[in-house]
């Protein structure tokens, strides 16, 4: 049985020294520095960012940089290097890289996944559905939150790959943080529709679900989200359960109108294929926006 190691974050690297610990290679390249030598350089993260591990082999240089494992977790020996000195910026020159069995490590050290509660986030969206008293959109809720597959796929998937809520459990907190703002909205304006406005909440980004594609290294686009984009994809899959819970027509207008326009003014060239006509859907896009914007910022202060 093996031990598993203390783990030292790359967030607090901040000061020369001695280094063991371990860390995912999420990229590897040979360069040659001002003297002629060559070394390997490697981009080495966790869940809290990257460093960069520069390594300089004397023996079997070409042997030791076939083995270094691009996505898989290795054990780091180095020390820890300012350069350029009093920047603040750190690396790390690595005497020793290994491999790493599943039984050493701790994936959740690795892997950068929302800090908030999920149970209390998908409890919030539930009990939400439950108290939907529009049968129609209670049923359409229903049918995608009655799947346990889909529920799981919700709970893990990222909102997105740069700007805002781009990490595991992503699209969760986005959701769950829309939803709230929007029965804020709900208390300032109770004649808002709120049974349609909190249906819109929840929906208006599962698309997102086959939109990304992510592992220990990077968010990434899948090919379908590439080429349709999460709105097309929310309102596919929308619109296919519209169909098969018999929605009526008028209804089923409104709901497709919140998803396709939840990013604003057309001209704003945010995606939107529509504007937003309703105050549902105004409230919404606005919702949304205040969720992104606000989180995107925390992101860059953080």
């Amino acid at each position: 049985m093996f031990k598993k190691e203390e783990k030292d974050f790359i967030k607090n690297i901040d000061s020369n020294g001695r280094i063991r610990s371990q860390f995912v290679v999420a990229d590897k390249i040979i360069k040659i520095a001002a003297s002629g030598r060559k070394y390997i350089d490697v981009n080495l993260t966790d869940k809290t960012g990257d460093i960069v591990g520069r390594m300089f082999p004397d023996d079997n240089f070409n042997d030791v940089f076939e083995h270094i494992a691009i996505g898989k977790i290795h054990r780091i020996i180095g020390n820890v290097n300012e350069f350029p000195r009093g920047s603040g910026k750190f690396n790390i020159i690595i005497s020793v890289i290994k491999e790493l069995g599943e039984e050493e490590y701790n994936i959740e050290d690795f892997i950068k996944s929302s800090d908030r509660n999920k149970e209390e986030m998908i409890v919030e969206i539930m009990s939400t559905i439950e108290n939907i008293e529009n049968e129609h959109l209670k049923k359409l809720l229903d049918s995608f939150f009655d799947d346990e597959k889909f529920v799981a796929e919700f709970c893990n998937v990222p909102s997105a790959k740069v700007y805002h809520h781009n990490y595991v459990g992503g699209l969760l907190e986005h959701t769950a943080e829309v939803l709230k703002v929007c029965k804020v909205g709900v208390e300032i304006f109770p004649e808002l529709d709120k049974d349609l406005l909190y249906t819109g909440a929840i929906l208006h980004d599962i698309g997102k679900i086959r939109t990304y594609e992510y592992n220990l290294i990077k968010i990434d686009f899948s090919n379908e989200g590439k080429r349709l984009d999460h709105l097309f994809i929310s309102t596919d899959m929308v619109k296919e359960k519209i169909i098969e819970t018999k929605m009526p027509d008028e209804l089923a207008i409104e709901v497709l109108h919140l998803i396709l326009s939840h990013h604003g003014e057309v001209q704003n060239g945010w995606g939107s294929p529509v504007t937003p006509q309703t105050p549902e859907a105004l409230t919404l896009h606005h919702a949304d926006n205040l969720d992104a914007k606000v989180k995107g910022m925390i992101q860059k202060i953080n």
